[in-house]
């Protein structure tokens, strides 16, 4: 008995030697994935005569729910940290850290994702190969937006889309909420190749930045995901326009039409808001560490001046703000002064001034960021009363050297649009022309 123990027992040691259990990566699995979020649950709901029960019926994975699709990836960077890498046409963003925990209750794997500079996290659930949580923005009041991911899946909106039928190559003139008394106009600026389509839409406020989706039949989708926004354009060609609606999360949906045209038109960014004042500016507002900052220090006078209206929640402010450094960092001078004038979500002090403080380290801002007020436009354009009001953010006011506005630039046209580059000379030009002025 004992030598036939020895023997299952040598054969059970020579079993375990051979066999090498694969160690599972601690997070989330690098590599591409596709997110999306859940704008609405499609399932159908019926209610069973006599019976006080509520029956939902299952349907294909993909008919259950209207979602936002996006992709990105989970890369290491330099320090061997985790990073969140979305792609959405021509940009890659990053945002960090990632945490993980338990949850204390089932024993799940939790992740965290910052989705900093924003005041927005995901945070969820995970296994090797998926996602299940919820994109949170945290200074705005339960808002909240489910979210899933697979990885591997690399494509955005479908895997083998239907051939297109239809090119909407080029520009296109749009007007959004048409016969509403919040329409606004647009311009769509599409590059399609085949199936593959990005592009944005410009509109007097800004851009909705870098887009990515696809032709398939005679529809067109296209989405955008950048931390702080989670933007859906549905649409399809009827006759010679593109029909279709705009959502903006879960809470916001318009309707747009557009045809397409060789020279689309908006109102130029410096004729939209009027001066009505030559009065100079007074500045005085606290910076992000809560010190008051006057623009009639000695150290600003005989100064040129550029104020950004500006808020943290706001991607056209980022990339604005990214201009502007990018501008200061390549033409240092001791005659511009440059503020913003942070417009917050947040209504204590305390946290307003945490969200700039923030906001500035993240992106490494060296102007002062000063809290201005509450995020809406009645808020800033009450602190200034030179101009007909702020019609957008971000907005930018030019004072000369005696402290009055000159020009207002208001919206932006980031660089996900053909007029990106046009903007920085007009920007440089009048930089000059005031730096020449006495």
């Amino acid at each position: 008995m004992k030598k036939y123990f020895g023997f299952i027992l040598l054969i059970a040691i020579l079993i375990t030697a051979c066999i090498k259990v694969p160690k599972q990566f601690e997070g989330l699995t690098p590599g591409n994935w596709r997110g999306i979020f859940i704008l609405k649950d499609l399932r159908q709901t019926i209610i069973t005569k006599g019976k006080d029960e509520v029956i939902t019926t299952d349907v294909s994975t993909d008919k259950k729910y209207f979602t936002a699709p996006f992709n990105f990836s989970i890369i290491q960077n330099e320090k061997k940290e985790l990073v969140f890498e979305v792609k959405n046409a021509d940009e890659k963003i990053q945002f960090y850290p990632i945490l993980f925990g338990k949850d204390i209750r089932t024993g799940d794997d939790t992740f965290y994702i910052d989705l900093a500079p924003y005041d927005a996290h995901i945070k969820g659930l995970f296994d090797i190969d998926q996602l299940k949580g919820h994109f949170i923005v945290r200074d705005k009041k339960n808002y909240s937006i489910p979210f899933e991911a697979r990885f591997g899946q690399e494509f955005r909106f479908e895997k083998l889309p239907q051939k297109a039928t239809i090119d909407i190559n080029g520009n296109w003139q749009i007007v959004f909420g048409k016969d509403s008394n919040e329409a606004f106009d647009g311009i769509g600026e599409f590059v399609q190749n085949g199936n593959q389509l990005k592009g944005t839409f410009r509109t007097e406020t800004g851009d909705f930045r870098y887009l990515e989706g696809l032709v398939a039949g005679d529809k067109v989708k296209l989405s955008c995901f950048d931390g702080s926004h989670v933007f859906l354009f549905d649409a399809m060609m009827d006759g010679d326009s593109l029909r279709g609606i705009f959502y903006s999360g879960v809470h916001y949906q318009v309707p747009f039409v557009g045809y397409r045209s060789s020279n689309p038109i908006l109102q130029a960014a410096d004729t939209i808001t009027k001066i009505i004042s030559d009065k100079p500016f007074e500045l005085k507002f606290e910076d992000s560490e809560g010190h008051l900052v006057i623009n009639g220090y000695p150290k600003y006078s005989n100064k040129i001046k550029i104020i950004q209206i500006t808020g943290s929640w706001c991607p056209n402010c980022k990339d604005e703000s990214e201009f502007l450094q990018s501008y200061l960092q390549s033409n240092p001078s001791d005659e511009l002064a440059v503020f913003a004038l942070a417009f917050e979500r947040h209504k204590e002090r305390d946290k307003a001034l945490e969200r700039i403080r923030n906001y500035k380290k993240h992106m490494n801002i060296n102007y002062p960021v000063l809290r201005a007020g509450i995020a809406n436009r009645d808020s800033a354009s009450a602190i200034i009363p030179q101009i007909n009001g702020i019609k957008a953010y971000p907005t930018m006011l030019f004072l000369n050297r005696k402290n009055q506005i000159v020009k207002v630039h208001t919206g932006f046209d980031g660089p996900a649009t053909s007029m990106y580059e046009s903007f920085k000379k007009e920007f440089a030009n009048t930089i000059s022309e005031l730096i020449k002025s006495k």
